[in-house]
């Protein structure tokens, strides 16, 4: 990579932006350059075959950028290094044609200009447009071209006769050697003008139903992010942010000029910048201005964009009679950048508003609950203080009747004592007898009921049978083949019954 010649691109580019008052990569970015240090294109063909480089782009800035590498090569004059009067030098190599208008070329554009003129001629072309602009005073005539995007950008109708004022820089056409001034931007000259193409627009877009109120977005309530376009040089940026309360918000800034037909490109670009990015609300302020300073704010494709634009626009362009167009586009026009943050600071104001009358009517309402409640306990406080005087008293009068009814119980206490100890010989002694006289009964009943034990009538031969636990008082109780037991004095047996004997006498009763 060719050092010395990347260095050279950057200047060249630190220049271009600080002319132009864009950002450096809107010129090439450090890929690109890096690139064309790199491969060290010298033909157009070439430059075009890099990577951000585009038609657009060379018909900018290409000559400049084929004269930086033509210039940085071995055996080829440096002619960024060598002034034009230095031209009849003896001593160094004759320039090429080519590279003569190169460095021409990059002389010229140096010079930037704005020029006031008559249209004398117009030819209008798919891309592109020819036209001639003459003196009114001593009819010099200054051939010019234009991009056919920088003039539809420009929002300016020519036609033969207009009076307007052009900005951009002259160069030599090198396949014919021809000068002309490349228009970047066009503007009418004179209020009148400047009236006259603001009523037909506004016109125009009334009809279309572009400042229609149903049309408009609603500013979100509470909104926060907020994105910024203004200039970042004079009073307004910093007035606005002084009058933005502290309410959290966060500015996301986006520089841009705001004076002139010149400052359309830089506010489309900014605006376009915000497009999908995360912002509640998108606000383009600038300060007072005549019609003249606020062209830009009255360009067709600046306000078509703002109608369009899919986050909420709040404009606050100052102005001295007539509302600027943008401003009825956008979905909410103030009058001041100052109204802008009254407009934002409005919700948070009436929440912070309503926040301190609901925290009022809160300690209100808390002192009279509190009042309430404070009654209410010294109520029940004096209720408790009554019933617990009642319950001591009462527990004085139980204690004094229980000391009595304790004391007659020690009495009686004592007196059953002494009763007990009375008593107690006599006690003993009836009890004593009715011992001994239970131990004679006990006695007598256990002789007779040794006589009448059937156990004892076993001994004697007699035996008790029985069928399924029950004794067997008639043959009417069992059948034949039934198991019967029969008890003896010393055990059980188990028979089973043959045959049932009925006495005759009581056969001849049946029968």
């Amino acid at each position: 990579m060719d050092r010395i010649l990347l260095q050279k691109l950057k200047d060249w580019r630190n220049n271009i932006a600080q002319k132009e008052n864009i950002e450096l990569f809107r010129v090439l970015p450090n890929k690109t350059i890096e690139n064309i240090a790199l491969t060290k294109p010298s033909t157009k063909e070439e430059l075009l075959a890099i990577k951000g480089i585009k038609d657009k782009k060379f018909n900018k800035y290409g000559n400049d950028i084929l004269s930086l590498v033509n210039g940085s090569q071995e055996n080829v004059e440096p002619v960024l290094d060598v002034e034009i009067g230095n031209i009849n030098n003896k001593d160094k190599k004759p320039y090429t044609v080519s590279n003569y208008l190169n460095l021409l070329n990059s002389k010229l554009r140096e010079q930037k200009a704005r020029i006031q003129g008559e249209i004398s001629s117009l030819e209008i072309r798919e891309n592109y447009l020819f036209f001639s602009l003459k003196d009114k005073d001593d009819k010099s005539v200054l051939k010019c071209f234009m991009w056919k995007s920088d003039y539809e950008l420009c929002g300016v109708l020519f036609e033969e006769g207009l009076e307007i004022i052009v900005e951009g820089f002259s160069e030599v056409y090198k396949p014919t050697g021809r000068l002309s001034f490349r228009v970047s931007t066009a503007e009418l000259v004179g209020e009148g003008a400047l009236k006259k193409a603001y009523d037909q627009l506004k016109k125009k877009l009334e009809k279309e139903g572009l400042f229609a109120v149903e049309r408009k977005k609603s500013i979100p309530e509470f909104s926060q992010k907020i994105g910024l376009i203004t200039s970042e040089t004079g009073a307004v940026i910093h007035d606005f942010l002084n009058n933005l309360g502290k309410y959290g918000y966060q500015i996301k800034f986006v520089s841009s000029r705001v004076e002139g037909q010149v400052a359309v490109r830089d506010l489309l670009s900014a605006i376009n910048y915000f497009n999908n990015k995360d912002i509640d609300v998108l606000v383009i302020i600038r300060g007072g201005g005549s019609l003249e300073s606020l062209q830009a704010f009255n360009n067709e494709v600046l306000i078509r964009r703002i109608a369009s634009f899919n986050i909420p626009i709040i404009c606050g362009i100052g102005h001295e009679k007539d509302i600027p167009l943008a401003s009825l586009a956008a979905d909410l026009m103030v009058s001041t950048p100052t109204a802008v943050t009254v407009a934002l600071n409005k919700s948070w104001e009436a929440a912070l508003n309503n926040f301190q009358i609901f925290e009022q009517e809160i300690i209100n309402k808390y002192q009279r609950l509190l009042a309430n409640s404070k009654h209410k306990l010294e109520i029940l406080i004096h209720e408790l203080i009554s019933r617990s005087n009642f319950i001591f008293k009462r527990f004085e009068e139980l204690k004094y009747q229980l000391n009595n009814k304790l004391m007659a119980l020690v009495y009686i206490l004592e007196d059953t004592r002494k009763t007990l100890n009375r008593f107690h010989g006599l006690l003993l002694s009836n009890f004593q007898k009715n011992v001994n006289w239970l131990n004679d009964y006990l006695n007598e009943a256990e002789g007779r009921l040794k006589i009448f034990n059937p156990i004892n009538q076993l001994r004697l031969g007699y035996s008790i049978a029985s069928i399924k636990g029950r004794v067997i008082k008639s043959i009417k109780q069992v059948r034949q083949e039934e198991e019967i037991n029969i008890q003896v004095s010393d055990g059980e047996i188990k028979s089973k019954i043959k045959n049932i004997i009925i006495p005759r006498g009581e056969s001849n009763k049946k029968m």
